[in-house]
């Protein structure tokens, strides 16, 4: 390989170009790797980003955290989202983190429900078949040769019920996911699997102590060095791991990369029994594993030999000739794979800049919606640009020269189509996310179903690149922000509180917004209550001229006689089509921008209270709802910022309450 010098110089940063001769370089031998590792676990950041880190750019293997939940029931330290809105935070954080330790994420549609004392407690409220049946199927469409779990299957009730039922499943899978008759109604869309063997990510603090730990027996476990130094790219795995890690902000895991070299064990549980310290020891990770994967071997290596890290696009027409000759696999798994990064290392060689762009940042369904599509080749290789296809059909018949750009732009009609989380569409129970379509479950969220494809001919051979829609502007802080485009409905609405305490006949005014995506917006709004509440006025006209705007409702509602508990939604009606979704945003500068779309309700509670507490003092916590509540029952509340408390302050009022993981966050 020409000039590899070079490339010791480069510093490792989360952020890159497109055209990174080092990068392009280290994802050429991840290309001569044919393995794959599935590391398990019950939430966001129980993984551990050193081995996921070193799998995937040490070993070059395929690696995937599979997380149980998406942590919703977890702490926020960095804003007042908790539950449904917390979990589409950390979703996004572990999709954060794995675009710097290299791997890919996947999930269950098993609730992070709180705490559990008991994997018997979890595997129940879980849905245990269910949950084992998507490990499974997981297992048999991503193929790993190695699992490993985080947690000990084997001593239930020591630590928190999701963590040992993870590790409890991990372990049914593994022999399942070869059987014909378990789960048979997958193998309509996936094959059957063995993986090889199976790992626990074991380490001292599961013994109790260190001196615990090396006088435990040694026999069935793997001693890996797991700070090795990247040279290529000038940095550790551990700097790697880290800056993964550090991506759950809302967790509070910031951490410094340590210095020096590091041991992970892996216990041996499963499979075929290593014979040295490797963990992928009688393993073929190399196209011999594949019927005819020779040929495929001797062209990448000879790439390899000839790839030039400051002229990469001189590796172009044998990538082309290596794209179609992976046609000729018989492995429809590993031609997936394989195609897919060799396209990926076309565009990167290339320096391919391809762009679908809107100055939207959403859309309603059936409305035209101007775009923008860009094509730049900054390389001196001359390539066709013959067709697009996909959500816009264009045959421009162009030649992209060296850096000029070609660009056209157009209206379209937004399409019938979901882009908000799709485990989050329909009501779910305490254990588990109801998600109807199966292709969905176990994706990180939902993929972006507005794309369109460029076919571009490179030396007569045909490639083709998916792009998918995204707005596209300019910040004056940030510089360029790009989000995926949101399809959203004509209308949404959003009571002002969620929980309504009622403490005797007396009626309450509801503050009910109605939001318009579309201009021009007239119907009716209405609060619905069951037949013993009522509710003032019926129904009221809703007129929003411009797209964006919000327009307030006040609604007054009166509880029945006695204790009751009641469930309030909200409806706007156009033209016989009701919209009852609420839509929140979630912006936070270290992931991308979310939409939320869930149905709008509140929670009205009549209740027979009798309480002598007229005043109490509030520390506050991570934003729930305390004190809002009390109020709503006629007590006195005083908030107090912890950071200017003092002891003097509280000693008047009988009563301090202290706010929901108030001592997480301050």
């Amino acid at each position: 390989m020409k000039n590899i010098i070079t490339a010791l110089l480069l510093v490792s940063s989360q952020f890159h170009f497109s055209q990174d001769g080092a990068r392009i370089y280290k994802k050429l031998k991840k290309l001569n790797t044919l393995s794959s590792v599935l590391y398990v676990a019950a939430h966001p950041d129980d993984e551990n980003t050193r081995l996921i880190a070193l799998f995937s750019n040490h070993y070059n293997a395929q690696t995937a955290y599979l997380s149980m939940t998406r942590g919703d029931g977890g702490q926020n330290l960095i804003g007042t989202e908790l539950r449904e809105s917390l979990g589409l935070i950390r979703t996004q954080e572990l999709l954060e983190a794995r675009k710097i330790d290299g791997g890919q994420q996947f999930f269950t549609t098993a609730n992070d429900f709180g705490y559990s004392k008991h994997p018997d407690e979890t595997l129940k409220i879980w849905n245990e078949k269910e949950v084992l049946a998507q490990i499974v199927y997981r297992i048999r469409a991503f193929k790993p040769d190695i699992i490993i779990h985080r947690f000990d299957h084997r001593t239930p009730g020591s630590t928190h019920g999701h963590h040992t039922s993870s590790a409890i499943l991990s372990e049914r899978a593994f022999k399942l996911a070869n059987d014909p008759n378990a789960f048979p109604e997958q193998l309509k869309y996936v094959s059957l699997w063995q993986p090889k063997r199976q790992f626990y990510n074991t380490s001292w603090w599961a013994y109790g102590s260190r001196a615990r730990f090396e006088q435990a027996d040694k026999s069935n476990r793997i001693e890996l060095e797991s700070n090795p130094v990247d040279l290529l790219l000038g940095r550790t795995n551990a700097e790697v791991a880290a800056l993964s890690r550090s991506q759950h902000k809302s967790q509070g895991f910031g951490s410094a990369p340590e210095l020096g070299t590091q041991k992970e064990y892996l216990e041996w549980i499963n499979g075929s029994q290593p014979k040295n310290q490797d963990p992928f020891d009688g393993i073929d990770t190399s196209w011999n594993r594949v019927e005819g994967g020779a040929l495929f071997q001797k062209q990448i290596d000879q790439i390899s030999r000839s790839f030039d890290i400051e002229k990469p696009y001189e590796s172009v027409p044998a990538l082309v000739e290596l794209y179609h000759s992976l046609n000729q696999l018989k492995d429809n798994h590993w031609k997936t794979i394989k195609q897919k990064e060799v396209t990926q290392l076309i565009q990167d060689c290339l320096g391919l800049r391809l762009q679908f762009n809107t100055a939207l940042e959403k859309g309603v369904t059936a409305t035209d919606l101007n775009v923008s599509i860009k094509a730049l080749n900054p390389s001196p290789v001359s390539i066709g640009l013959e067709k697009i296809t996909g959500s816009l059909q264009l045959d421009p018949k162009e030649v992209l020269k060296q850096n000029e750009l070609w660009e056209t732009g157009l209206t379209f009609l937004v399409p019938d189509v979901t882009t908000v989380p799709y485990w989050l569409t329909s009501e779910g129970d305490l254990g588990n996310y109801n998600v109807q379509n199966e292709a969905l479950k176990g994706l990180p969220e939902t993929p972006n179903p507005i794309l369109i494809e460029f076919h571009l001919s490179i030396n007569g051979r045909r490639v083709s690149f998916e792009v998918p829609l995204t707005y596209r502007t300019t910040d004056r802080v940030a510089g360029e922000v790009v989000q995926n485009f949101q399809v959203v409905p004509r209308a949404t609405t959003q009571l002002s509180e969620k929980v309504l305490l009622f403490q005797n006949q007396n009626p309450k005014k509801v503050l009910l917004q109605v939001q318009a995506h579309v201009e021009n917006f007239k119907g009716e709004v209405e609060l619905l209550t069951p037949k013993n509440w009522s509710v003032n006025p019926s129904k009221q006209e809703v007129f929003i001229k411009q797209a964006g705007a919000v327009q307030e409702f006040v609604f007054e509602v009166t509880p029945p006689e006695g204790s009751s508990t009641a469930v309030l939604s909200s409806i706007v009606k156009e033209r016989g089509i009701n919209y009852g979704m609420s839509l929140e945003t979630i912006d936070y500068p270290h992931i991308s921008k979310q939409h939320l779309l869930q149905p709008n309700k509140a929670i009205a509670s009549k209740i027979d209270l009798k309480s002598k507490v007229q005043k109490v003092a509030y520390l506050k916590g991570a934003g729930d709802k305390v004190a809002e509540n009390l109020r709503a029952i006629g007590i006195e509340v005083t908030e107090f910022d912890p950071e200017n408390l003092r002891l003097e302050d509280l000693l008047p009022f009988p009563t301090l309450i202290v706010g929901i993981r108030a001592f997480n966050v301050h």
